[in-house]
């Protein structure tokens, strides 16, 4: 199936209205404080599109109110839908000696 960014709206497998994606973005923010701009709705259409498939929903409405009741193993997986989760900051070798060279001297005139 091609990304939900190159299938025109009229053409997607759920209805995705501007209110649907603002109640979105209320309930990340309120709930993890992130926000998310206007150009991140195809990515968060595609991405959740998939957890309405999961739980055999027709409408993004169906889904948001299973998350406003407060399920939270659906929050938790909402969460991870809408974050990208990279860890890799400072987990190769060469990463050390940079970090060393400038935290080493700060540390020493802060004792």
């Amino acid at each position: 199936m091609p990304s939900s960014a190159a299938v025109p709206p009229a053409h997607r497998e759920f209805k995705f209205t501007q209110q649907d994606f603002e109640r979105v973005k209320k309930l990340i923010y309120d709930y993890a404080g992130i926000a998310l701009n206007d150009s991140k709705h195809d990515m968060v259409y595609g991405r959740l599109a998939k957890r309405l498939r999961a739980h055999g929903f027709a409408t993004f409405q169906e889904y948001l109110v299973l998350l406003e009741r407060g399920n939270e193993a659906e929050w938790e997986a909402f969460i991870n839908s809408l974050t990208t989760n990279l860890t890799s900051f400072f987990r190769e070798q060469h990463h050390f000696p940079p970090c060393s060279s400038i935290c080493a001297p700060t540390r020493r005139r802060a004792r």
